[in-house]
């Protein structure tokens, strides 16, 4: 037999659980033990519900083949007669809103949520089950039970959708106030009685904690209610309820200030610690009980330290207007390495040692300070706890935090103040792991790389993490591959960074394959070739000293989180880590996931374009890729950086390299507009004005390249730009555009002749191909296509037909037959002749037509 049960006298969560859970196994029978509470045979008494259910005693079961519980995880507190029947051959499922772990055969979906209920309506949802408008309404109304209409600590977001869900498909709720009230029973309130009278205070380290205690022969249904009843009577900070039975001791630990680190705590926990922890210990009396978790609470206890205790008051600030150098000045006689900067009584950002130090090395010591300044900036409130301050600290990776009361800065809490809390010390020194340095968002994604990664490339992952196990190097994918991961878009661009000696790394895999190896030891790293054309970077974990702006970087060992920190944008700052034992844990220190799937380009500090003002172009470059959106601040820091001459420090040929990159992404327009907007095209093309005419030419010009080229071939695309762009410009600005960017050296004669020719089109309006033929003179593709760009889209199509005709053709007869089999004699009549015969063709000469043309020509010319 198949049957579905929970825990004995179920109400209303078991009972709608059990009916879910039906609709998943149609072939099991609902058994439930003891008896429902009375507002549950109310609500079924007046609903028509086609509901099929025994009670163990109306049934004679002898074999159980699979059994599903919902409810609870405690085979103990299903049906009696039911666990006597369970062997080794019977299939346990299990559904569960209560943390809990599993051994044997026993299987099962667990989630940390209000209501069960919760937990099966989402199974249904993603089944898609029907559901009936009773059924709802059943379903809706456990959900509002079971997390007292939403106000309970347990309460998940999960259960206000679902519940929100269950309205819309037909619950109504109406019935949902009739029957989702919780009011205590006769039995809970003797319980909540009980609880009061075995009511004491302790002190624990100055902290008052509550400790309310009662015996009872079994857990009572509605537990957690009676325990909520009592949270809200007392009106305490800190409550712990001991619930002693035959064989355990129940235990809820609440707290209005704390979120209570369990991890230590000896028992089995049913929800996840946090403000309200629910468990029990086995075997153990309510002394011994009680003495653990007094235990717990003095581990907890420095959560419950405000920050007005520990914080640095008054805060020393600077104003917006000081120059980066007096505030370098003030940081090295204070010692302070965080200075907030205010602006007319208004804090407006934060001055931060690293970006200061920046700064004056980059020669910016007289700039403001608001220029460089992080305009990103933590706070909280002096009725914060310590604890809260610090998760703060590492959450956002942050050196100080400064607190506000009604809108005034009264107090800085900066790592050193927390690093005098005990349990400040402990988060900032060992923020949940091994890690020293990183404090960072962990989200696993294996099942993303498996199911977005082609085969080959998921196996050369696995292997590359294997290989770092085997060195003790933690190894990680970085970069566009990650982004483009979670964009969903391919990107075989692989890029490893190993937290080691990136050239031994690559020098021990090349032992597993048959790989070619050129290393670049002046930048920690090497590149492996496979012989199907794969190429894998492998980088040693380093950061970037910039000397000077704009200039390569020096490089040295260091960690993944310094490693990412020297990237472009946020979006490329993050990591997937492949060692075996923590494949496809992705890595993000500095939000990147987030501003990924808000569409921004960030810069990860002030000075990142100063440091590297190619990022100027990639910004861009990105933003149009992607459809993203430059964030306000990184749009600022990249104007001001081209407005004050950076891009003139970088060589030509890695502007080039860039500009190459952004004319061949889909929209490239789009990305000169842009760039033209923030006053870049000026700085790259002298005497450039990125007017209508210029607009309308790029846009001609990239809308016909493509189809042009299959007939002309492929054009320089770098070579067309910078004619339609420097047309206007002066032959110096076109001969330091010819130096700077490594052009051949008759561009500019190109460029003149291209000048040229477009005039001479646009002035004699040619309507035949022969026509066109003689005002060009030339097969280039450049200069077809700047020619092209002048022409509007009638215009077009004749030259677009031009130059169809003109790849077609092919002349039969050549000089050699005009002097063997015409009698001409060698002279510059032969080519005048030829392009005649060419031109005719062009305008329909058939090809069996030529030796007729020839003689007339030649006839008319008096020369046969």
């Amino acid at each position: 037999m198949k049957v579905i049960t929970t825990h004995r006298n179920p109400d209303f969560d078991a009972f709608a659980s059990a009916v879910a859970a039906q609709k998943l196994y149609p072939d099991h029978i609902i058994v439930f033990g003891g008896q429902l509470v009375p507002a549950l045979k109310s609500f079924l008494s007046s609903k028509s519900l086609l509901l099929s259910f025994y009670y163990i005693n109306e049934l004679k079961i002898s074999d159980l083949s699979s059994v599903v519980i919902v409810d609870t995880s405690d085979i103990k507190r299903i049906p009696s007669s039911l666990q006597r029947i369970i062997g080794k051959n019977t299939e346990l499922r299990f559904f569960d809103h209560h943390r809990t772990s599993l051994s044997g055969n026993q299987i099962g979906v667990f989630r940390e949520l209000g209501s069960c209920t919760t937990l099966l309506c989402n199974q249904l949802r993603k089944k898609k089950k029907e559901i009936s408008r009773n059924e709802a309404t059943l379903f809706a109304t456990a959900i509002y039970r079971e997390t007292g209409n939403f106000t309970h600590a347990s309460t998940k977001a999960q259960d206000l959708r679902t519940a929100a869900w269950l309205i819309d498909i037909g619950a109504q709720p109406d019935d949902l106030g009739v029957y989702s009230g919780y009011r205590l029973s006769s039995a809970q309130q003797r319980l909540v009685e009980s609880l009061i009278l075995g009511l004491k205070s302790k002190l624990v380290r100055g902290v008052e904690v509550n400790i309310a205690t009662a015996k009872r022969d079994s857990l009572p249904g509605g537990f957690s209610l009676v325990v909520e009843k009592l949270w809200s009577f007392l009106g305490v900070e800190n409550l712990v309820v001991l619930l002693e039975t035959k064989n355990r001791v129940y235990f809820t630990m609440r707290s209005r200030y704390m979120s209570l680190d369990t991890a230590k705590l000896e028992g089995v926990l049913r929800n996840g610690g946090g403000s309200y922890t629910l468990g029990y210990f086995e075997a153990c009396s309510v002394e011994d009980a009680e003495e653990r978790i007094i235990r717990n609470f003095e581990d907890n206890i420095d959560r419950l330290i405000k920050v007005r205790e520990i914080m640095s008051s008054p805060v020393r600030t600077v104003l917006a207007e000081m120059k980066v150098e007096d505030v370098f000045k003030i940081m090295h006689r204070t010692g302070h390495h965080t200075l907030p900067v205010v602006d007319h009584e208004k804090i407006v950002g934060v001055s931060k040692y690293r970006n200061v130090e920046k700064a004056v090395r980059h020669g910016l010591a007289t700039r403001r300070i608001i220029e460089v300044m992080d305009r990103f900036f933590v706070t909280a409130s002096a009725d914060d706890s310590v604890q809260s301050a610090t998760d703060k600290m590492v959450e956002n990776d942050t050196t100080a935090i400064l607190i506000i009361d009604n809108g005034i800065l009264i107090g800085i809490v900066t790592r050193t103040d927390l690093l005098k809390s005990a349990f400040g010390r402990k988060r900032i020194i060992d923020p949940g792991g091994n890690d020293s340095d990183q404090s960072y968002s962990k989200f696993p994604i294996e099942d993303l790389i498996e199911e977005r990664v082609e085969k080959r490339i998921v196996t050369m992952l696995r292997f590359l993490g294997a290989v770092g196990s085997e060195l003790n190097m933690p190894t990680y994918i970085v970069g566009g591959f990650v982004r483009d991961l979670l964009l969903n878009k391919q990107n075989l661009d692989l890029d490893v960074v190993v937290e080691g000696n990136a050239n031994a790394f690559a020098e021990t895999f090349k032992e597993y394959f048959n790989i070619k190896i050129v290393e670049h030891r002046e930048f920690l790293a090497s590149s492996m070739f496979f012989n199907d054309g794969l190429r894998i970077d492998v980088a040693t974990a380093r950061t970037e000293y910039y000397k000077k702006p704009a200039m390569l970087p020096e490089v040295e060992m260091s960690t993944i989180k310094k490693d990412l920190y020297r990237r472009d944008f946020s979006i490329n700052a993050m990591a997937v880590k492949l060692n075996q034992e923590e494949f496809g844990i992705l890595i993000d220190f500095f939000g990147s996931r987030r501003d990924l799937s808000k569409g921004v380009i960030r810069a990860l500090h002030p000075l990142s374009f100063i440091e590297d003002p190619t990022r100027i172009l990639r910004a861009v470059r990105f933003e149009q890729r992607f459809g993203f959106e430059i964030e306000v601040r990184t749009a600022e820091l990249l104007k001001q950086c081209a407005a004050e001459g950076y891009l003139d420090r970088v060589t030509g040929q890695r502007l080039r390299d860039e500009l190459i990159k952004t004319l061949y992404e889909p929209l490239p327009l789009k990305a000169l507009r842009r760039l033209s907007g923030f006053g870049v095209t000026e700085k790259l093309f002298p005497q450039s004005k990125f007017d209508r005419e210029t607009d309308i030419m790029l846009d001609r010009y990239f809308c016909r390249r493509d189809r042009n080229a299959s007939i002309i071939g492929e054009d320089k695309i770098f070579y067309t730009l910078l004619m339609i762009m420097l047309r206007n410009s002066d032959n110096d600005a076109v001969e330091w555009c010819i130096e700077r960017y490594g052009l051949t050296r008759n561009f500019l004669d190109r460029l003149t002749d291209a000048i040229d020719t477009a005039g001479r089109i646009v002035n004699e309006k040619p309507k035949t191909p022969s026509q066109f033929h003689v005002l060009l003179r030339t097969r280039k593709p450049e200069t077809l296509n700047f020619v092209d760009s002048h022409l509007d889209d009638d215009y077009d199509l004749l030259f677009f037909s031009y130059l169809k005709r003109l790849s077609e053709t092919r002349l039969t007869i050549d000089g050699n037959a005009l002097i063997e089999k015409y009698g001409m004699k060698e002279g510059p009549e032969i080519r005048e002749a030829l392009d005649r015969l060419f031109c005719a063709r062009l305008d329909g000469l058939a090809e069996q037509e030529e030796d007729e043309f020839v003689r007339k020509y030649l006839k008319g010319r008096g020369l046969k």
